[in-house]
């Protein structure tokens, strides 16, 4: 059994679906990277393995966190890595906003968590619920970019720790979706007004036959994506 360090560069996850992970487990799901860890939905440290989140446990897969982590730690990211994960699927940004339950909820999950290390990144893939309807999507620029403020000065670390986000998938049918551009325009448009900011591109990658969710190689190259984006703005 691994032992648990005492201090660890921390990684919150948040979003909705595509954060917490729908891709395929197939049951042979390699083990856990070496030096990777995560918080469990009862707030104790385990050695990280898919699927991360719980969100919906009948239907939690692959996600990209995992693979973002191991990104890191395989490109010799200098102290162990945790991560907590507190996505939830099919949530609207309104509940990811300074007072509703999600964004408390994750705030207090992440202050939990410092006790074992420091805050050293945030990542967010989330909007596929607001682009159905256009009041909600011409507001979630305004709701995104008071999350980006908020849930630093909630945490206590401003803008030294990085603000990641991920544009939605390419493949959302426009019926279903017919406003993803507010969305993605806001994901690009943050990177203007925030500093140590970064937006990861989605391009290229495929859902799970669902229009929706990324398939499990795809939700992991998103996971690399976003360590790619890490690096390019740390080091």
């Amino acid at each position: 059994m691994s032992t648990k360090p005492d201090r660890m560069k921390l990684f919150l996850l948040i979003g909705q679906s595509n954060m917490a992970g729908r891709g395929e487990l197939t049951g042979s799901e390699p083990a856990a990277a070496e030096g990777i860890w995560t918080l469990a939905q009862d707030l104790t440290w385990k050695p990280a393995a898919d699927p991360l989140h719980f969100d919906k446990p009948d239907i939690v897969g692959v996600g990209p966190g995992l693979s973002f982590a191991e990104q890191l730690v395989q490109g010799g990211f200098p102290q162990p890595v945790g991560l907590i994960p507190c996505a939830v699927g099919g949530t609207r940004i309104e509940r990811w906003v300074k007072g509703a339950d999600l964004y408390e909820q994750a705030v207090q999950r992440a202050q939990a968590a410092l006790e074992a290390g420091e805050l050293s990144g945030i990542l967010w893939a989330q909007g596929e619920s607001d682009t159905g309807e256009l009041e909600l999507a011409q507001a979630y620029k305004e709701r995104f970019f008071s999350l980006i403020r908020d849930v630093r000065a909630d945490l206590g670390c401003g803008d030294r720790v990085p603000f990641l986000a991920a544009k939605l998938g390419t493949f959302l049918r426009e019926e279903a979706s017919p406003y993803t551009r507010f969305i993605n325009e806001a994901v690009e448009a943050a990177q203007e007004n925030y500093a140590n900011y970064g937006w990861v591109d989605t391009a290229g990658l495929t859902h799970k036959g669902d229009d929706l969710h990324y398939d499990a190689d795809s939700a992991r190259a998103l996971g690399r994506r976003f360590a790619e984006r890490y690096v390019q703005m740390n080091y």
